[in-house]
């Protein structure tokens, strides 16, 4: 069987190749012998590849402009990026299933999602091939001509949309209105230990996920927990006092380059020299593959992130996490692991109290139970998938 993936596999963000990584495990491994292709919706072929130059300068000159004259310039360059990649998309369409998700990717800012999804659509409509919209999350906030892009899914032969938290499935439905009932399919990233194995290291350090505040917020659908400090002395902040508290701390991001950015001027500042210099504070190295992001959070003891994926890995290998808030997507994650006393948007967050917030997280753990019937619940939307690919009539 063959099952094509159309997501975003090469994305600078690695959580999202970690979607498509523990995606393709897990399709392997409960269907011996499947094939899996993986398209990148943003046409990149291969990691690392740069598509669209000074990404954040573009944003911030998009997000001033007039709605009309930013979806103007996305249908016309978007546009333009797809069609040297459309015919590889027709032949990569030729499956026994399409997939397209996860990740946040039924969002709408300056129309990229939307327009991206709609070209898809079109390429996976004409082939004919049984799709499934598996494991993404929505934002409520399509505009008029993304709705309509978006809606070219229901021109596919849709055989199911699977949403990956409630609050995504309730905005799926109030704004998408048409096709197959929206399912819970938990995200395939959970399956990260699964996947990529465990490390023999001993846990030894807190992760602390570096997050760019400029692109959170460029997405954000509620306030950016700690914006109020500004991100550097946010972060260095909650390091200086995890260290006070007895805590080792790594510094680490997803992959993104302006969260690199950002890294260096953390680990720069003046408040951090003592403790870097004695080993309490460390930089994690960068890593450039799914793989090694995931291997690389394994083995930290706790984790503290903005970034939903750097979370979801940290809950599959049973490490407790610290959700900082900037999106509805967070806040569902931890209602779902029964995790709320462990998560904050608020803009006035401090480092203190998030540093506080990893120590009673590390004290209390995972609940087992639990976090089975989560992996679980992982594996049967995998199941669900898979049954999407045979003729309901055979």
């Amino acid at each position: 069987m063959k099952v094509v993936q159309f997501g975003l596999t090469y994305s600078p963000n690695l959580g999202d190749g970690i979607i498509a990584d523990c995606l393709t495990y897990g399709l392997k491994a409960r269907q011996p012998g499947t094939e899996v292709v993986q398209v990148d919706i943003s046409a990149r072929t291969s990691r690392g590849e740069v598509i669209i130059r000074n990404r954040e300068l573009i944003l911030n000159i998009l997000d001033r402009l007039p709605m009309a004259i930013r979806h103007r310039l996305a249908l016309w360059k978007l546009g333009a990026v797809i069609d040297k990649v459309e015919g590889d998309w027709r032949i990569a369409a030729q499956a026994d299933l399409a997939v397209i998700g996860g990740g946040q990717i039924f969002s709408d800012a300056n129309l990229n999602f939307p327009v991206k999804l709609s070209r898809a659509a079109g390429v996976l409509a004409e082939a004919g091939t049984p799709t499934a919209v598996y494991a993404v999350g929505v934002s409520k906030n399509w505009s008029a001509k993304g709705t309509q892009l978006f809606r070219a899914v229901l021109g596919t032969n849709l055989r199911l949309v699977g949403i990956r938290d409630e609050g995504s499935r309730v905005a799926w439905t109030d704004q998408m209105q048409g096709g197959p009932a929206a399912e819970i399919t938990l995200d395939p990233g959970l399956l990260a230990a699964a996947c990529y194995g465990t490390s023999d290291s001993q846990p030894k350090a807190v992760g602390l996920c570096i997050t760019d505040f400029g692109l959170l917020a460029h997405h954000a659908d509620s306030s950016v927990a700690g914006a109020g400090a500004g991100a550097v002395g946010f972060y260095v902040d909650i390091a200086a006092s995890l260290a006070v508290l007895g805590h080792r701390t790594t510094l680490f991001c997803n992959g993104a380059a302006e969260d690199l950015a950002l890294m260096q001027k953390v680990a720069a500042a003046p408040k951090l020299a003592t403790f870097l210099a004695s080993r309490q504070v460390t930089i994690a190295p960068n890593v450039k593959t799914p793989t090694a992001l995931a291997r690389q959070i394994s083995e930290f003891e706790a984790v503290i992130a903005h970034r939903l994926h750097a979370c979801i890995v940290a809950y599959s290998y049973g490490r407790p996490v610290v959700g900082l808030g900037w999106d509805q997507k967070l806040e569902s994650f931890f209602d779902m692991i029964g995790s709320q006393d462990f998560f904050s948007s608020d803009a006035a967050l401090d480092g203190q109290t998030v540093a506080k917030l990893a120590v009673d997280a590390l004290h209390q753990g995972l609940d087992p139970d639990l976090h089975q019937k989560t992996l679980e619940k992982a594996w049967g939307g995998i199941d669900r998938l898979l049954a999407c690919a045979v003729n309901p009539t055979a």
